[in-house]
């Protein structure tokens, strides 16, 4: 059960790292009117890497969502002309317990938020085909507290994370109501690397769209962080609102 803390522990630290921002435009880039997105999706991801002392790491999604007690996830996005902002969201919080020894319990809550703001800038757009290129940050906050029943003892611990990414996202429709898109990103600061790619295939309804897509994330950590190296892959589901 301790594992199963460590590694949830390990979960919250990740999952939500650099989501990728899919508001790309959906008219010219040449309207002088602002085109406003808000998008709220769900990524399935299982993760894999190494701790810093070397053990392998690996978590299932069904251990993420065992413990999960809240989640949101969300980007919102605006545009004028070639010029456009986007912010990605996202909050967790899980909680699990374990038996530590006979009539003392361990209780972990950990909180998560991940902040991601970027400015583009249009490079092509063709009517059906469009290539933004981005520049931005990438924040990580993480809170940890930790409980021990039935003594009531209680301790806390926080931290934040700082990277400077820059990307591309492009999209290309090739049907009157199916478009193709994809988001990729590399940076540094207070880790040594990240990066991540995103792609998949959308549905345009008049007032929204839907799109299913498949992402990989990989982040190297300094030297002096618990996790040495960390990926992250799996299926996303989202819906875009336009207005």
């Amino acid at each position: 059960m301790l594992k199963k803390i460590f590694l949830l522990f390990l979960s919250l630290l990740v999952l939500g790292v650099g989501a990728p921002l899919t508001l790309a435009a959906q008219e010219t880039a040449q309207n002088d009117s602002w085109q406003f997105g808000l998008e709220l999706y769900f990524w399935g991801a299982s993760i894999g890497g190494k701790s810093a002392t070397g053990s392998d790491v690996d978590i299932k999604l069904d251990d993420i969502l065992d413990s999960l007690e809240f989640a949101l996830m969300g980007a919102f996005g605006a545009r004028k002309g070639k010029w456009s902002l986007a912010a990605d969201v996202m909050y967790l919080n899980a909680e699990d317990s374990a038996a530590v020894s006979p009539g003392l319990t361990a209780n972990v809550e950990l909180t998560n938020w991940i902040i991601t703001p970027v400015v583009g800038y249009n490079l092509v757009d063709t009517g059906k085909s469009r290539l933004d290129i981005l520049g931005g940050a990438r924040y990580l906050y993480l809170k940890a507290d930790l409980g021990l029943d039935p003594l009531g003892l209680r301790t806390s611990d926080s931290g934040s994370n700082w990277d400077a990414v820059i990307g591309a996202r492009g999209e290309v429709d090739f049907a009157e109501k199916w478009h193709l898109f994809g988001y990729l990103d590399i940076g540094t600061g207070e880790s040594d690397l990240t990066w991540q790619a995103f792609a998949g295939i959308g549905y345009k309804f008049k007032w929204f769209h839907v799109n299913a897509a498949y992402r990989y994330l990989e982040w190297d950590f300094d030297d002096n962080a618990a996790l040495d190296e960390m990926d992250i892959s799996g299926p996303a589901l989202g819906i875009r609102f336009l207005f």
